[in-house]
């Protein structure tokens, strides 16, 4: 059994190192420009801020919506489906319609600031960064179409050497448009957010054109366009049906964290600045989980797709000890260096005597978050849908938000509690999709 496991482990860290490294770019390209913002001018930085407080909701949520197209291909693949572009060019046309639909929200970013109460000046600015980076969402949306199908058939690479490309040229036009370099407009805030933009269109092309040239591609290129792919729309019906799934737990979880975010504000500005170094560095080693987990349900959807059930198990358990035991470690070594940490956040004496100790919680509450996420992506590598995203609601919403809040407002741990409500929460959603996992493998074949 272990020696399996060990051969399992290899093989998810094989896959798993440049999804890793892809997602982690999402983050790179956001913080570059906020970097750089923030040097330039602090209300750029502000409106840049808001900008992104409505883009990457939206954002987040549309990258769900396109979960179905990894569970397919991987399943596909498994079961040794030929014309598995089919499956790719029916991922990227409901890409571009999700990628569509999601402008809308962020085009309207300056009305739905102005109708929460934020100042006029912050509005406006935040406002017109929003519709800036508005095609953004459309042009990463479809990237994402693209490089979930590259993942689906154990292709990681090209999506992190597009993701590198995309990051490198965001860097260059960022420094021609925020501050007005070479001749260029000084365009601060927006200027941050079109370059962002214009280099995800960049690395979205790239990525989709040499996609579509594979050999594999070639039967299509030949043949007539439909307007969703071979098959027409209901070829597609399990990708929209497990994607729309995604999409709901996706905004349920990133509405959740954005709540206790919010919650931290009530607690004071100390305590705002704590829980916010503690929750970027969860979100920064979270890449790592993700990239394991994405992995593993590649994996999943293959033993699934080839009718290996306990292959599926034994996947699925190599995923989740790697993916815990990793973090675990990662955890463990943030602690020992707690100081050293938090003081690359800030010299402020009072706000490190308070973040500190909050590396203790974080280091168990991140394997749980570890676990969770793992079991989830692999429900859905097995054609799970909205079962999925119930647990994830009770875990957040029934769980997590109010044990968060007790912890935060009803107790003297303040911004420890939220931290603590966090790990119960994200313990709950481990326990709910690891019982969701067995049933699904225990159920009879459809």
């Amino acid at each position: 059994m272990l020696q399996r496991l060990v051969g399992h482990w290899r093989a998810l860290f094989a896959l798993a190192w440049p999804v890793m490294l892809s997602r982690a770019g999402v983050l790179v390209m956001a913080m570059t420009s906020v970097v750089m913002v923030g040097r330039y001018d602090t209300l750029a930085l502000a409106q840049l801020s808001l900008g992104y407080a409505i883009f990457i909701p939206v954002l987040v949520a549309g990258i769900g919506c396109l979960v179905g197209v990894v569970s397919v291909t991987s399943r596909a693949t498994g079961a040794g489906v030929a014309d598995l572009p089919a499956v790719a060019l029916r991922g990227l046309w409901w890409a571009a319609c999700v990628g569509a639909l999601a402008t809308l929200p962020i085009l309207a970013g300056g009305s739905i600031l102005r109708a929460i109460g934020q100042a006029p000046e912050l509005a406006a600015g935040g406002g017109a960064v929003a519709r800036m980076l508005a095609a953004g969402a459309f042009f990463q949306i479809v990237f994402v179409g693209a490089s979930f199908y590259l993942e689906g058939t154990a292709r990681t690479k090209p999506g992190l050497v597009a993701m590198a490309a995309g990051n490198v040229v965001n860097l260059g036009l960022n420094w021609l448009l925020i501050g007005g370099n070479w001749g260029a407009p000084a365009m601060g805030a927006e200027g941050a957010a079109l370059g962002s933009t214009l280099a995800r269109a960049v690395m979205c092309a790239g990525l989709v054109i040499w996609m579509l040239r594979l050999p594999e591609f070639a039967a299509h290129r030949a043949s007539p366009r439909r307007l969703w792919g071979p098959g027409g729309w209901a070829a597609g019906v399990e990708m929209r049906r497990i994607g729309l799934a995604g999409g709901a737990a996706y905004f349920f979880e990133t509405f959740a964290f954005a709540s206790l975010a919010q919650a931290a504000g009530l607690l004071g500005t100390t305590a705002l600045a704590a829980y916010t170094i503690l929750h970027n560095i969860e979100a920064t080693v979270f890449m790592i989980a993700l990239g394991l987990s994405v992995a593993t349900a590649v994996r999943v959807g293959q033993a699934v797709g080839a009718g290996d059930r306990r292959e599926t198990r034994i996947i699925a358990l190599a995923g989740l000890t790697a993916a815990m035991a990793l973090i675990g470690g990662i955890g463990l070594a943030l602690l020992a260096f707690a100081p050293w940490v938090a003081g690359f956040y800030s010299r402020d004496p009072v706000l490190l005597a308070r973040a500190t100790p909050l590396f203790a919680i974080l280091a168990v509450t991140m394997i749980f978050d570890a676990g969770q996420v793992v079991m989830g992506q692999s429900t859905r590598a097995m054609g799970d849908g909205w079962g999925t995203t119930r647990a994830f609601f009770v875990a957040f919403w029934l769980v997590m938000i109010p044990a968060s809040l007790a912890l935060a407002f009803l107790t003297p741990l303040a911004e420890a509690g939220l931290f603590l409500g966090t790990g119960v929460g994200c313990a709950a959603a481990l326990i709910l999709l690891g019982r969701r996992f067995l049933w699904l493998l225990d159920r009879p074949p459809a």
